[in-house]
C-alpha cells in the first residue's frame, strides 16, 4: 500500500517539475484556469463540461510527455543528432495538435454570442470585477514568465 501512495508522490513531483521548468506548461495552466472560470457563465451540459476537462487534461498531459521526451533526449546527447531533433519535434507537434484541437473544442462549446456579450456587459457594469480580472491577468503573466523562479527552492 505504501508503494501505491509513493506513486502519487512521484507523479506530483513530475507535475511540479513541469510547472517549474516549462513556461508552456504555465501557459496551459493559466489558459485552462480562465476557460474553467468563464465556463461558469455558460449553461454547459455535463457532456460539454466533460469534453472541456478531457481536452484540457490531454493538452497538459501531452506537455508533460513532451518534457519527458526532451529530457531523455538531452541525456542521450547534447550535440545535434537528426533523430533526436525528430523525436523532439514530433513530441512538440503532438502538443501543438492537442492545443489546436482544444481551441476548436473551445470555439464549438463557447460560441454563444449572447452569453459572450453578457459577460462583457457584466464586467463593464461592475468595475471591481473588471479590476479583479485585469489584476488576475497581470498576475498570470508574471506567473508565466517568472513562475518557475518563484517555486524553485533557494540554495
Amino acid at each position: 500500500m505504501i508503494k501505491f501512495f509513493k506513486s502519487f508522490k512521484y507523479a506530483l513531483r513530475g507535475i511540479l517539475y513541469t510547472i517549474i521548468n516549462e513556461r508552456n506548461m504555465r501557459v496551459h495552466l493559466v489558459v485552462a484556469t480562465y476557460v474553467l472560470i468563464f465556463a461558469s457563465f455558460f449553461s454547459l451540459s455535463p457532456q460539454s463540461l466533460g469534453i472541456l476537462v478531457l481536452t484540457i487534461s490531454a493538452v497538459i498531459a501531452l506537455e508533460m510527455v513532451n518534457t519527458a521526451i526532451e529530457r531523455v533526449c538531452n541525456i542521450y546527447t547534447t550535440s545535434y543528432h537528426p533523430m533526436i531533433k525528430v523525436a523532439k519535434d514530433v513530441a512538440a507537434g503532438a502538443v501543438l495538435v492537442a492545443a489546436i484541437g482544444a481551441v476548436a473544442v473551445g470555439v464549438i462549446i463557447f460560441w454563444q454570442p449572447n452569453t459572450i456579450i453578457g459577460i462583457f456587459s457584466y464586467l463593464w457594469a461592475n468595475p471591481p470585477a473588471l479590476a479583479a480580472l485585469i489584476l488576475s491577468l497581470a498576475l498570470s503573466v508574471l506567473f508565466i514568465i517568472f513562475g518557475g523562479k518563484w517555486f524553485t527552492p533557494k540554495k
